[in-house]
């Protein structure tokens, strides 16, 4: 067996005959990005930016994107307003009216009717749920505790004009409360097991409630500590707590940046980048925004240097987590119809040694989605097997593993993969059929918690995914001549081995019991998905299409070979 492997691997590597192999065209593109990616710049964008509590049209949002947009225009982009047509690097700012009110905190602080302060703003900027309102200065309030009761138990509570406390979802709790049951505001805790509040006593997760204007109420939310000095005051029937809680609450405007290096003979073609500006946290994700905005600038540099010439777009989206990219994917068909990539940056900071975790990729939907077993590995963020129907075949997943993994080899830094989970930018481009996935840490036992600041960013995570993305990035629209031949090559090398692994895993699976129809079926499915992703390798437009055509028919003739190998080995 392990002979006939060595021989498949060289029959699917000499498809090709183009004199380098995959690593040695990547290098070029990344000791180029090497010498212009500026951490410091990227690092010092994310603490501007960490510094405001961002919500869609708050002050902080906007100042960010703003910040941006300077940053963009010191690089060489050009305001769309003043370009010229022979423009290449450009920007705007789409400007919209809010449906709603946006919100911010200003200041707050909870104390015990004795003057014992429990919270204040200034060391928990996570304390107001936002959307709470401000009280009338100082104000005295009476609890009720609830504890975890379900809201079918909250009827034998008096909770009319009092503040109750509990533990579970805080928009629950101001629903059923506040809005059903005339309670004057809510105290809740509710941190995930994964930010490990026994041991960070003093962390207290964001959350929201509803903008109800009509009640003008407030939910506060509760670190572990926070809730055991409130426990511990109402064992001994002290009930009266003080709140003084500003916050603002005002008509805005949605603002979105968007920046483009246009292709030189491809512009409707593109590449597309995302990055939320809103969530308070550094890493969440100022860090997105830092590392984004200095790859666009870096590719700014390089073009302006002549060194780089993209025959397709690379667009930058600054904006409203998934609503910006969503509309920027539906908006316009047209435009949708030239996206051949998207890359969602979310969370790409993390000094792992304070945070936990580790630096991830978040596939497009393959088999590994569908069936998680061996080196597939659902985070705690949380994820749910897919159907088969969802499984979305093409070349980017290895393409972006492979480019990260020699990263992650030159410089010892771990670069690991999960199945689709969801929840941030790439799912916009995933449900308009383009090609999308994210690059992301988890478990990050800071995620959502006021831990998240500048501290927990790493200037040379942050350098490593800005080098990671922008060489994708340019290798798809520099779109030299063996471009196709080289992503072609690297997919079935990362086929080759992955249906090795997924061969080994089920024939022990069998031997331990296993239904061998259903191993069969991952199996063949596996097959299949490298099959069409094979095929998904024509979307590069190959320069020579005759010479990558016979190139592909050899591929896949070595695919029907080892495939039939690899099945005999399950019966």
């Amino acid at each position: 067996m392990k002979s006939k492997l060595v021989l498949l691997i060289t029959l699917l590597m000499s498809h090709s005959a183009v004199a380098f192999q995959f690593d040695n065209f990547q290098q070029p593109y990344l000791d180029m990005v090497e010498e212009t990616f500026d951490k410091e710049k990227a690092y010092n964008t994310v603490a501007f930016v960490e510094q405001y509590f961002r919500v869609v049209g708050n002050e902080g949002f906007n100042k960010s994107i703003y910040y941006v947009a300077d940053k963009l225009e010191k690089a060489g982009f050009v305001n769309e307003e003043q370009a010229t047509s022979g423009d290449r690097l450009v920007y705007r700012i789409e400007k919209r009216s809010l449906s709603r009110k946006t919100w911010e905190p200003v200041a707050g602080s909870l104390k015990l009717a004795s003057g014992v302060e429990i919270l204040n703003f200034a060391s928990n900027r996570n304390m107001i749920a936002i959307n709470s309102f401000s009280t009338k200065g100082s104000q005295d309030f009476e609890m009720v505790f609830v504890g975890d009761s379900k809201p079918a138990d909250f009827d034998d509570y008096d909770m009319e004009g009092k503040v109750v406390v509990g533990s579970g979802s805080v928009r629950m709790f101001f629903q059923e409360a506040v809005e059903k049951r005339g309670a004057l505001g809510v105290m809740v805790y509710d941190i995930p097991d994964f930010n490990q509040p026994t041991k960070h006593i003093n962390s207290i997760s964001f959350k929201g409630i509803p903008l109800n204007e009509e009640k003008k109420s407030f939910a506060i939310l509760l670190s572990t500590r926070a809730y055991e000095q409130l426990m511990d005051a109402l064992f001994v029937d002290q009930y009266g707590i003080q709140v003084n809680l500003e916050t603002r609450i005002y008509e805005a405007e949605e603002l979105t940046l968007v920046a483009e290096l246009r292709g030189s003979q491809k512009p409707d073609e593109r590449f597309v980048f995302s990055a939320h500006v809103q969530e308070p946290g550094a890493n969440d994700n100022a860090s997105g925004v830092g590392v984004l905005s200095e790859v666009a600038a870096s590719s700014a540099r390089l073009l302006k240097a002549g060194r780089i010439d993209p025959e397709r777009t690379i667009t930058y989206l600054f904006g409203d987590e998934i609503v910006s990219t969503r509309r920027y994917v539906q908006e316009d068909p047209e435009r949708a119809k030239g996206i051949k990539w998207g890359m969602s940056l979310d969370m790409v900071g993390e000094d792992t040694e304070k945070t936990g975790g580790t630096f991830l990729i978040e596939k497009m939907p393959d088999p590994g989605a569908v069936w998680v077993r061996g080196i597939e590995k659902h985070t705690e963020w949380g994820g749910q097997p897919l159907s088969k129907d969802r499984i979305k075949p093409h070349y980017f997943n290895d393409l972006v593993i492979s480019v990260f993994e020699k990263i992650g080899d030159d410089r010892d830094w771990e670069v690991r993969f999960n199945p689709f989970e969801g929840g941030s930018d790439h799912v916009p481009f995933l449900q308009g059929n383009i090609p999308g996935l994210l690059l992301w840490h988890f478990t990050d036992q800071f995620y959502h918690t006021d831990g998240d600041r500048i501290d927990k960013v790493s200037k040379e995570t942050l350098h490593n995914v800005g080098l990671g993305a922008l060489t994708i990035a340019l290798m798809l629209t520099e779109h030299q001549d063996h471009l196709a031949d080289m992503v072609l090559l690297n997919t079935s090398t990362a086929a080759t081995i992955r249906l090795q692994q997924e061969m080994n895993l089920s024939k022990s699976n069998i031997e331990n019991g296993a239904d061998k129809d259903e191993e069969l079926e991952i199996l063949n499915t596996w097959i299949d998905y490298y099959s069409k992703a094979f095929e998904t390798v024509m979307d590069i437009e190959p320069k020579d299409q005759r010479a990558f055509k016979k190139n592909l028919e050899e591929t896949r003739s070595a695919m029907i070979t080892f495939s039939n190998l690899l099945r005999s080995q399950l019966h």
